[in-house]
């Protein structure tokens, strides 16, 4: 597991730099330009510098041949010149805006030296540093290439050398470029809140200025999700068109921007979406999130599963540690837990398979403050006296002898001004001086700059972890956006700090919090899925999608989400939203990833209850392909009535195909579901799983082989039959002799 450079924190650089910066006209000067590769499996960039000093890279295939759709200057300047070597009109917009002390901005990067480090046998990392012509400003480009998975990973560091604050506007992570102009597509995904990732948007990109935003500092509740698809030629899709998938890896706003220029040339740069200038005193840096890419000439299929195995060996926590089943609280019972309560939940959540039980919102706070609704407790993170009057060891006890885990609920990054330390540490709350408090679910946020609250928050957790060690489990919530942007603790003078610090804050807790708990699994929530993205799952163990489960939604949202998310990272749960869906069709989508259940068993019935036994031992026989295994989607489920997709195993000896019928349906519908992935030459039985008592009619047609070699499965699909709308299917394939 790696963990790259914090993103966005100003360090100090030492005094060595500020000597060598004095001395300009040497300092930046190339020195000894050079050309350079940095190689994949399927593809590799090509560095370059032009006669004027410029960086250039070029996408080629991996033995250097072709050119792919991405190449060109690496941060343009602020004329832009055509082959002829004629000026075009002048650009005030680039990735990297920095205003000095005398007003100038826009640094002119030149190429000043390099290195590249083989970092091991499947990691190669590049640093270039350049220079502003005019000024002692450095800009260092980190490019990491990981060769078996075929991945880019860049950010960008830029150095004040000069003796006095700049001001940064803009540090992009990446800037690409590609000849294909106007025929070249976008498919990325909007977020609001019960509608994460719920549809992707899709559209040519024309001349002029795209540029999608979020707004909301701490998490990404409305506008993009921090990860899309370029469609060379025509609209992304899994198996053909050229696609580039990429996705940021930060938690906080962001700013994607795509631009056709009037070469119709298409420009497209993405970073962090500063709500104010960032000051970066002499001598200090600022770095840039990591910007994470893979393309693949065959669809964004391919792309998906570079971006899966990745993340899983490089990119998340423990994305080799199998899932656990879990039963959350929150949607059976709200805050109504008590000891006895959730012993019993507890109990009946064992007898379904289930593995990991977690108490939600409602278990802390005391006296006035005792956290009865979401008005009160929040900042008090102490066991409600009354609803526990013994501690968690009663529930730790129940959890050993029913044999299930147990997992606990967390805000810490939020206050209720209900709250004992509201009262104690008004000094903590972010607030804007002279104006109202604005709360949000009646709380505001906390100041994550300071670096008491930093300690305070990771005490929180850490107190309760280490009290009761046989706690397996932390979900961390975050309900509120930075509604009050001010942070006291920096005061009046450094508020352009305020994002890159609260991020800094959040990353820094939990890396030490999955450091001190290795055992323990934590999960990425904000208001659902504030949090879908990759730079929680640096410290994050699976994220919650969405506070909307309906079946309905969750299908389409998943799907969207393993763009670039593997299938273990979401977590997928049936509950009782969507009455009209039946349990299998429920469990036949939460396999799609982590499932796991919101329920109170207590008040479900026999039959839904049998249902689920059935669905969790279903899952739990297929869970190691669906978590490691290679994904491959086939129809969209906002393309088609009957989506599909497919799951193999590394050894390609087992898989497991989810079908489904959404559209309406007047009579029996045969489906032949597509499968890839297979070896084309070995035999698989197949097998259909997940059929609960009254609902057990076969979904495998009768006229299904049961044993073809995997090129005759993936050549003729499987055979399916359909008899009502919101119908599924649930598949296996397994290697024989």
């Amino acid at each position: 597991m790696k963990y790259p450079l914090t993103p966005l924190i100003t360090v100090h650089m030492g005094a060595v730099l500020l000597a060598i910066a004095s001395a300009l006209p040497a300092f930046c000067a190339a020195q000894n330009p050079a050309s350079f590769s940095l190689s994949t499996k399927t593809f590799r960039m090509d560095y370059s510098v032009a006669k004027d000093g410029s960086l250039q890279c070029a996408m080629k295939k991996p033995d250097g041949s072709g050119d792919l759709p991405v190449g060109g200057q690496v941060f343009p300047a602020r004329t832009v010149k055509d082959n002829s070597g004629n000026t075009h009109d002048q650009r005030y917009s680039g990735p990297v805006i920095a205003t000095s002390a005398n007003g100038g901005n826009f640094p002119e990067l030149v190429y000043k030296s390099h290195t590249v480090t083989q970092q091991s046998a499947n990691v190669e990392h590049a640093t270039v540093v350049l220079c502003d012509a005019t000024t002692p400003l450095r800009v260092e480009l980190h490019v990491r290439a990981y060769k078996e998975e075929s991945i880019i990973e860049q950010w960008t560091t830029l150095t004040n050398h000069t003796d006095k604050t700049v001001f940064v506007e803009r540090l992009d992570s990446a800037f690409l470029q590609s000849q294909t102009g106007n025929n070249t597509y976008l498919e990325w995904f909007d977020c609001r809140e019960g509608n994460e990732a719920g549809r992707p948007e899709r559209e040519k990109l024309s001349k002029g200025l795209r540029i999608l935003e979020s707004r909301h500092g701490n998490r990404h509740t409305t506008g993009p999700e921090p990860f899309f698809t370029l469609g060379f030629g025509a609209l992304p899709e899994e198996g053909k068109v050229p696609c580039l998938v990429s996705a940021l890896s930060w938690s906080g706003s962001t700013r994607l921007s795509f631009e056709i220029n009037d070469l119709n040339i298409l420009e497209v740069s993405c970073g962090v979406n500063q709500p104010r200038p960032v000051p970066v005193d002499p001598g200090k840096s600022m770095t840039s999130p990591e910007f994470v890419y893979s393309f693949s000439e065959a669809g964004k299929g391919p792309a998906s599963r570079n971006f899966h195995r990745w993340m899983r060996r490089y990119g998340m926590r423990d994305g080799n540690r199998l899932r656990l089943v879990d039963n959350n609280s929150w949607e059976g019972c709200g805050m109504n837990v008590t000891e006895q309560s959730v012993i019993e939940m507890m109990k009946m959540s064992a007898e379904l398979g289930i593995e990991l039980y977690v108490m939600d919102d409602g278990w802390f706070g005391n006296g006035n403050n005792a956290r009865s609704n979401d008005s009160a407790g929040l900042g008090d993170w102490q066991l409600n006296r009354q609803r526990f009057p013994n501690g968690l060891d009663p529930l730790l006890k129940a959890g050993k002898e029913n044999h299930i885990e147990f997992g606990i609920w967390f805000e810490p990054e939020m206050i209720n001004p209900n709250s004992d330390l509201f009262v104690k540490h008004p000094e903590w709350v972010m607030r804007i001086p002279g104006h109202d408090l604005v709360l949000r679910r009646n709380q505001a946020v906390l100041d994550l700059a300071n670096p008491e609250v930093q300690d305070f928050m990771y005490h929180a957790v850490a107190d309760v972890l280490s009290t009761y060690p046989g706690i397996r489990f932390v979900k961390w919530d975050a309900n509120s956006s930075i509604n009050n942007p001010y942070s006291p603790f920096l005061g009046p003078d450094r508020q352009g700090e305020m994002l890159n610090r609260y991020m800094a804050g959040y990353y820094g807790v939990m890396e030490k919090l999955v450091t001190t708990f290795p055992k323990v699994d934590f999960q990425a929530c904000a208001a659902g899925g504030g949090r879908a993205d990759i730079g929680a799952l640096k410290s994050n163990h699976t994220f919650w999608p969405s506070d909307n489960t309906h079946p309905g939604y969750r299908l389409g949202a998943i799907w969207n989400f393993t763009t670039c998310m593997p299938a273990l990272a979401p977590t997928c749960h049936v509950t009782h939203a969507g009455g009209e869906f039946r349990p299998k069709y429920r469990f036949d989508i939460a396999m799609m990833g982590q499932l796991g259940m919101e329920v109170d068993p207590r008040k479900s019935s026999a039959d839904y209850l049998a249902a689920s036994k059935v669905g969790i031992a279903a899952y739990k026989s297929v869970r190691e392909i669906v978590q490691f295994g290679d994904q491959y989607r086939h129809q969209s489920p906002f393309d088609s009535a009957t989506p599909s997709l497919n799951y193999v195993s590394a050894e390609q000896n087992r898989a497991v195909i989810l079908a489904y019928q959404t559209g309406d349906l007047k009579q029996p519908r045969t489906v032949a579901s597509p499968v890839s992935g297979l070896d084309l030459a070995r035999n698989y039985r197949v097998a259909e799983i997940n059929l609960p008592p009254g609902d057990d009619n076969p979904r495998l047609a009768p006229c299904a082989k049961q044993v073809q070699t995997g090129s005759e499965w993936m050549e003729q699909g499987i055979p399916l039959v359909f008899t009502r709308a919101f119908d599924s299917a649930a598949v296996t394939l397994e290697a024989v002799k």
